[in-house]
């Protein structure tokens, strides 16, 4: 806050450097890069980067959430997840469109939203039988 003006969501976000340890909640409009260590809840209402030197014990939600760095606690991306090579989550997930990249590691559940699953069902022919699969990564 400079002057009294407030940036909007579009303004230039959060970064938390490497060297830094937070207790407690942090949230942003804007995207949030994470290069140190959080204790607590982190909030976007856009993205959330967390590099390879990041460490993260709580929640995570954002509408984009890409993990490089280490996640134990449960993580809600409204549109798209990415766990890059170098990612390690042990908890819960929830997203719409995730993507886990070779050398990865994923302890935990994966919810996808049940509104897309109901309309692909819908749209197969009911000659072939439906197979529900589901996976759990440990």
């Amino acid at each position: 806050m400079l002057g009294g003006k407030t940036a909007g969501p579009s303004g230039p976000g959060t970064v938390v450097g490497a060297n830094v340890k937070l207790v407690g909640t942090l949230q942003d409009a804007s995207d949030i890069t994470i290069h140190g260590r959080i204790e607590g809840e982190v909030i976007s209402s856009q993205g959330i980067t967390i590099s390879e030197t990041a460490y993260i014990k709580g929640p995570v939600s954002a509408e984009i959430v890409t993990i490089a760095g280490k996640v134990r606690g449960s993580i809600t991306a409204t549109g798209r997840m990415e766990i890059q090579p170098t990612g390690k989550i042990f908890g819960s997930i929830t997203s719409k469109d995730l993507s886990i990249k070779s050398g990865a590691i994923f302890v935990g559940k994966c919810t996808m939203p049940e509104g897309e699953k109901e309309e692909e069902e819908e749209k197969l022919p009911e000659k072939e039988p439906q197979k529900q699969t589901t996976y759990e990564v440990e």
